[in-house]
């Protein structure tokens, strides 16, 4: 079977699901990220053949889609700014929103300052930080012994040197010396937004990076805040994406617990989705 035959499954089994160009897309990414082939191949050599491991390969990853498995995690690799990442379901695929969120805090830092990404995930955040400014001295912190992993991997990838720690953000205390800048994409999900998400999410991304306890839709904020309390120096800068519901909540925290200037953004959707805030003291 050659390459335009297997492309011609692809459109077939995918058909409800995608439009036809966009089961091209996925079929070209999977080629490129399975076995570097380029996007031209199958214009310039459409009789190619492939290996039984191939063929293996390109019906599993046909399984996972046709059962709504992100493209990401199929291939193991997601985009970010102007980098790749690899990533698994142990972390959540960074979305267009953490990137203007990243693009955000690069403005605010000076070279030199020290950074913290609490939540880190993949690390996604951290290392666009770092790759775009490498005088900041940056560390990303998560929960998840198996998101820093991948965070590690990323960094080796990238050759981008973080500091990786596995905390718990509730559990994490002061520090030596003050930090200048604190960000967070932490787990803002609630969990009645359950029935407005795609099973593409909800079935393959981890539940603890996405969703909040029941009752308590700041309940990360909240620890997040209160270690920018403790450990910010005076003028610091607190940066966060959020909920767009629960935003009102969330300033109410930030100036109750020594923070001013709260600056609110949009994202490209129009939402309310990300916000800073100065330590006072």
């Amino acid at each position: 079977m050659n390459i335009i035959e297997y492309r011609n499954i692809f459109r077939e089994v995918l058909s409800s699901k995608f439009k036809a160009n966009e089961i091209d897309f996925i079929y070209k990414r999977l080629l490129s990220s399975f076995f570097e082939f380029d996007s031209t191949i199958i214009g310039l050599n459409p009789n190619i053949k492939f290996s039984s491991l191939q063929k293996k390969k390109l019906k599993n990853a046909l399984s996972l889609i046709q059962n709504n498995c992100p493209l990401q995690y199929v291939t193991g690799k997601a985009s970010f700014l102007d980098f790749e990442l690899f990533v698994s379901p142990d972390v959540l695929i960074p979305r267009p929103e953490t990137e203007e969120l990243t693009n955000w805090v690069l403005k605010s830092c000076r070279n030199g300052q020290k950074v913290y990404d609490l939540c880190t995930g993949s690390g996604c955040i951290a290392l666009g930080i770092k790759k775009n400014n490498p005088t900041l001295n940056v560390t990303g912190i998560d929960i998840s012994e198996k998101a820093i992993l991948i965070a590690i991997k990323n960094s080796i990838k990238l050759q981008v040197d973080v500091n990786w720690i596995v905390n718990d953000v509730k559990k994490i205390g002061s520090e030596h010396s003050y930090i200048d800048l604190i960000v967070s994409n932490p787990p803002y999900v609630y969990p009645d937004e359950k029935k407005n998400m795609h099973s593409r999410v909800l079935d393959y991304e981890p539940h603890i990076a996405l969703f909040t306890p029941i009752n308590n839709p700041v309940y990360y904020y909240k620890y997040c805040i209160s270690f920018a309390k403790k450990n910010l120096r005076y003028g610091g800068k607190l940066f966060f994406e959020v909920n767009p519901n629960y935003i009102n909540d969330i300033e109410t925290l930030l100036l109750n617990s020594s923070f001013s200037n709260i600056n609110v953004r949009k994202d490209i959707f129009g939402n309310k989705r990300m916000l800073s805030a100065d330590k006072n003291g």
